[in-house]
């Protein structure tokens, strides 16, 4: 895989899987390449449907084959996770930019815990 700057836009959510029995969620995303370095976006209080429109950047190295999303329910005490999702960065690679809704897959595929907005575009070092 070839090295260089990947720019990621978490826009929004929507449909995401209610986890507080009271009200909505309070949801953020994780996102990393190496666990060793998450990046996050900010809480959005009360909504299955948040918009983020938060831009993170990456430096790719040879090595980094696909970007990690996990999409959290933050509680008073802790968090409860709503899902996560993966994306092959060949599909990035291949065209300079990815924009896309990704599922956010449960029970092996066969459902949904909702979906995340992602564009990503790839500049080579």
């Amino acid at each position: 895989m070839p090295a260089g700057t990947l720019e990621v836009i978490v826009a929004e959510g929507r449909h995401l899987k209610d986890e507080d029995t009271l009200g909505q969620n309070d949801a953020y995303v994780e996102l990393y390449l190496d666990k060793k370095y998450k990046q996050r976006t900010t809480t959005i209080s009360n909504s299955n449907n948040p918009t983020w429109n938060q831009h993170f950047t990456f430096n790719l190295q040879k090595h980094d084959d696909d970007i990690h999303f996990h999409v959290y329910d933050s509680d008073v005490v802790g968090r409860d996770s709503i899902g996560n999702c993966k994306v092959k960065l060949k599909h990035v690679f291949d065209d300079g930019k990815f924009d896309e809704w990704v599922k956010l897959p449960a029970n092996l595929g066969l459902s949904s815990h909702g979906e995340i907005h992602i564009i990503m575009h790839f500049k080579p070092s």
